[in-house]
């Protein structure tokens, strides 16, 4: 078959009538006819117009009925464009929302000399800070500049002042807004504030080259968008803030894109000739929240914040720097204890440290009539930061002051003999926060990781109180629900991490009494009560210095560590050695013989019961000391696993009827 070879004068068109170029429809316009009609319609207007000039100059009715619907017009048109107006300035009212800025000629501007406590973070963001303030080099190796940091972490941590150090440390202007502020009553309030916010950054960025665009708490306008409707409500009113993260989304992927004023200038430059200049500014956006989980995933993406850096709490030596950042802006004696500050505050934020240093601790010493800040000021400010002001009771009852006494001296034996690596800030029988009194631990190195028998220990510290109420008293007393719940709490933790037999999974929301099986109760009871007997025992060899604490409680309300230290004396631990000494060390000071003759008759038994429950107790000698009892708390092994024996299983029915003997003739069983 003769195959017709396509030309592209012949294009195929499957039936269909092929386009019409360009020139068709050019010679089309060009027409007679069309020339004519197209003058035709450009004339009437203006004839219109003029014969009704005419009209009007002839006829004055005519011309007062023109001027009567000229004027009515006129007045419609007033009314309308005066509505645009007003509707136009209500929502530019509404839509300004508030923001800060900080150029770097402002006296608040501040730089990485003003952050302390957080080197490592500092080295890795002056690498971005120097990209843009020295950017040649970078965009000739055709390098792109990040778009957006996101800072997250625990509140408190200094996220927002690190985005303002960069930006002073960069010689640029900063600019936030916090995340809450693009929230509107009405639908698209929150576009327009996005929109002006964007259009502040950009215009800042072209003054001084760039900008910082920092967004704080951006979670409450970057929530993930769960349904078409990203949470707002009916009609959009109430509002949501889905507009301002889609705008603000398309904002951060065009942050490169030439503006209204870029494309003006380009044609004006392509008009005459000439290449248009390229781009020498560039606006950084940076974020914080402390919940990174809840943000829309188009925000966390490569290309919109295409870095994520963690601001956690500062380490010991974080602290240490941070503090003496912040002594240096106040007044203060001699008194004040650099090491001792950043050990009573393990795991304190940036923001809570300033608070107690600048704001408490100077409040405090003012009011006692002092010009500078004492370690006991800060002491006091960092109590009142854990569990609130001083609310002593003014007609406390002495039996009940006593009880409250002996409780919180049980705790400091404990603490000071079985955890050695912790250090005691302070005891008190001063109401605060809710608690009658309190003895506060702190760690004296940094725990990260710790081994199961230190919760053991601790477990011996919490039962302390009640047990040294119950020798000492005579009988029990209420006011150890919270140390019990934290006994059940660390006993589960136990049971969980396996220390009982293998860790269990799975059970992470429940409670040690649904949770564990019926027959490991027992087990558990026993341990409890074998940590109990312990906690007694350890308490009765040290009684002389629990009764010392005990009326240092009654006669001062309060010890400091120093105070406690020279009651309780040595207790093996020495400065710089590592956490977690290999065995508890229960130093065997003067045995409790005074006992006998304070303590109420009621008790008698439990000197014996303690030398029946020891589990092992071993006795040697120490340099320059007296001989020292060392107590290991029971392990399971020691607890031995005496299940009871298992019941035979019984048989099923299926078993049970195959096993029958046959039936007789009768449907009995033969005899």
């Amino acid at each position: 078959m003769e195959q017709t070879a396509l030309t592209p004068s012949t294009p195929q068109t499957n039936g269909q009538q092929p386009p019409k170029s360009k020139n068709d429809i050019v010679s089309r316009r060009n027409r007679p006819l069309a020339r004519l009609w197209r003058s035709i319609r450009a004339i009437t207007p203006w004839a219109l117009l003029i014969g009704l000039v005419i009209w009007c100059w002839l006829n004055p009715v005519v011309l007062n009925i023109t001027l009567t619907i000229l004027g009515f017009l006129f007045r419609i048109a007033f009314a309308i464009i005066f509505a645009i107006i007003q509707f136009v300035a209500i929502f530019w009212f509404m839509s300004q929302t508030k923001m800060e800025t900080i150029k770097p000629e402002d006296a608040k501007s501040i730089s990485f000399k003003d952050y302390w406590g957080q080197p490592n973070l500092v080295k890795v963001v002056r690498q971005w800070i120097t990209l843009l303030s020295d950017r040649e080099q970078f965009v000739s190796m055709g390098g792109r500049y990040i778009n957006g940091i996101l800072l997250y972490g625990p509140p408190g941590t200094g996220k927002t002042m690190l985005a303002k150090a960069m930006a002073g440390e960069a010689g640029i202007p900063f600019i936030s807004v916090e995340g809450s502020g693009f929230r509107g009553m009405f639908w698209g309030v929150d576009v327009l504030r996005m929109i002006q916010y964007v259009g502040k950054a950009k215009k800042l960025a072209r003054e001084y080259g760039a900008c910082i665009a920092y967004i704080d708490e951006i979670d409450a306008v970057g929530q993930s968008r769960g349904g078409v409707m990203g949470g707002q409500s009916i009609m959009g009113m109430m509002g949501g803030a889905s507009g301002a993260l889609t705008r603000l989304l398309y904002e951060m992927d065009g942050v490169e894109e030439q503006t209204r004023w870029e494309k003006l200038k380009a044609r004006w430059y392509k008009f005459i000739g000439k290449e248009p200049p390229k781009r020498n500014w560039h606006v950084l956006f940076m974020g914080s929240t402390n919940r990174p989980d809840v943000l829309d995933a188009a925000l966390l993406r490569p290309g919109r914040f295409d870095m994520k850096i963690q601001v956690d709490r500062p380490d010991k030596a974080g602290r240490r720097e941070i503090i003496k950042g912040y002594l240096k802006r106040i007044k203060h004696d001699e008194t004040v204890n650099i090491e001792a500050i950043v050990e009573d505050t393990p795991r304190a934020t940036p923001a809570k440290i300033a608070s107690a240093i600048t704001k408490d601790a100077v409040r405090i010493a003012m009011f006692k009539g002092r010009t500078a800040i004492s370690q006991r000021d800060i002491d006091d400010a960092l109590q009142e930061q854990a569990l609130g002001i001083e609310q002593p009771i003014e007609e406390f009852d002495p039996m009940q002051r006593k009880q409250v006494a002996y409780h919180e001296a049980g705790h400091a034996v404990a603490q000071h003999y079985v955890m050695p690596d912790q250090r005691i800030v302070r005891v008190t029988i001063v109401r605060r926060g809710g608690a009658l009194g309190y003895m506060m631990p702190v760690d004296r190195v940094e725990i990260y990781a710790e081994p199961l028998r230190r919760l053991v220990a601790d477990i011996i510290v919490a039962m302390a109180g009640h047990v040294a109420t119950k020798l000492f008293m005579g009988e029990h007393w209420t006011g150890a629900w919270t140390d019990n719940s934290g006994i059940r709490t660390r006993i589960w933790v136990l049971y969980q991490l396996g220390y009982f037999g293998p860790p269990v999974f799975g059970r992470e929301n429940s409670s040690l009494g649904d949770a564990i099986p019926g027959f490991f109760h027992e087990k558990l009871t026993e341990y409890w009560n074998l940590l109990e007997s312990q906690t007694e025992r350890l308490l009765l060899e040290h009684a002389d210095e629990l009764e010392a604490i005990t009326q240092a409680l009654l006669e001062k309300d309060s010890l400091s560590h120093d105070e406690v230290m020279a009651l309780l004396g040595d207790n093996g631990w020495k400065h710089g050695e590592t956490a977690f000494p290999p065995e508890l060390k229960l130093i065997g000071l003067p045995q409790p013989k005074p006992l006998a003759l304070t303590a109420p008759a009621t008790i008698a038994p439990s000197l014996a019961k303690a030398e029946e429950v020891l589990v092992r107790a071993t006795t040697f000698e120490t340099n320059g000391r007296g001989p020292v009892r060392m107590i290991v708390p029971p392990t399971p092994a020691q607890m031995a696993a005496r299940r009871p024996p298992a019941e035979p299983e019984k048989p099923t029915a299926a078993e049970a009827s195959k096993n029958q003997p046959p039936a007789n003739g009768n449907g009995n069983a033969p005899v």
